[in-house]
């Protein structure tokens, strides 16, 4: 079927795309959309997925897939990460899509999760070498690509829920809270760059939710636009910017700022501190942004199909 549809289930966010083949290789986007539903919700803590969480996220794709209908007929996947791999009651968040949806939840490991996001960014990024990092809710995923291809992969837990619910009790965010968060990602960070490393310098390319609302505040967007955010330098100055303003603020004060999706005003604080790690590590000044992913780098993989 030339027509497909993909669901990118995240550990925080549930992304859906659906599309058609163009012929020249590519795709044309018909629908997309995104909600929140913190999947992984205290699994760090626990090694199971909360039932709440569960019914959040079942909830989430069949009204996703409910807004897709007018697309319809179309083959559907839906793929799982970070929690999908951890949790040890996926069955019960299979079964419960399952019966809600029709469809079943595949589980990809980090190293599929890495090729299939670097095929979705290149479809976006105007290079081919470059060192891209997938910040996610429960890890982050560090690719040397070369010419198109994943040549290094490094797998962390670097997750932005993770992170949030293990330092962060208060916001505005307690100083030494935030000190002990960036002790532990610069040690993760630090491991990343010595196993990626071969000599040679590239440019840092950064996807998912942190790194896109980063680009989109620095460019004070009243309303999110996909295609100022591809190929977006984000300096660190602006992160550091970002950092100043959003560190100080409440939950209900971030709320306010338009393009801070709802359920990421707490991720925003550790998934900024992961970029201004990340470049000051790899002696960059920037990252360049793209709003293209996983989710994209589904929809190409069943379009080959």
């Amino acid at each position: 079927m030339s027509r497909v549809a993909a669901i990118d289930l995240g550990t925080n966010t549930v992304r859906i795309l659906v599309a058609d083949a163009n012929g020249e290789g590519g795709y044309s986007p018909l629908f997309s959309s995104q909600i929140v539903t913190r999947l992984g919700q205290r699994l760090h803590e626990t090694g199971s997925l909360a039932p709440e969480a569960i019914k959040r996220t079942t909830e989430g794709i069949a009204k996703l897939i409910k807004r897709a209908e007018s697309f319809a007929p179309f083959s559907l996947s839906i793929t799982a990460t970070s929690a999908g791999r951890e949790a040890d009651n996926t069955g019960t968040l299979d079964a419960m899509i399952r019966a809600a949806t029709g469809h079943g939840v595949k589980i990809i490991s980090g190293d599929e999760e890495a090729r299939l996001s670097l095929k979705g960014v290149l479809l976006a990024i105007e290079e081919d070498d470059f060192i891209l990092i997938d910040i996610g809710g429960g890890s982050t995923e560090f690719i040397l690509g070369k010419d198109g291809s994943p040549v290094k992969v490094y797998n962390t837990n670097l997750g932005v829920v993770r992170l949030a619910e293990t330092y962060l009790t208060k916001h505005p965010v307690i100083e030494k809270e935030y000190d002990n968060m960036i002790s532990e990602i610069d040690r993760v960070v630090d491991e990343a760059f010595n196993h990626l490393r071969d000599g040679e310098k590239y440019i840092l390319v950064g996807t998912a939710g942190t790194i896109t609302s980063l680009a989109a505040i620095a460019q004070d967007m009243a309303d999110y636009s996909p295609a100022r955010i591809n190929n977006f330098k984000l300096t660190d100055e602006m992160v550091e910017s970002s950092r100043l303003k959003l560190s100080v603020m409440t939950i209900e004060q971030r709320s306010r700022i338009p393009v801070l999706q709802d359920g990421r005003e707490d991720l925003i604080i550790p998934g900024l501190a992961i970029v201004q790690s990340v470049i000051k590590r790899f002696g960059s000044s920037q990252m360049v942004v793209s709003d293209y992913g996983l989710r994209e780098g589904l929809i190409m993989e069943l379009m080959e199909k």
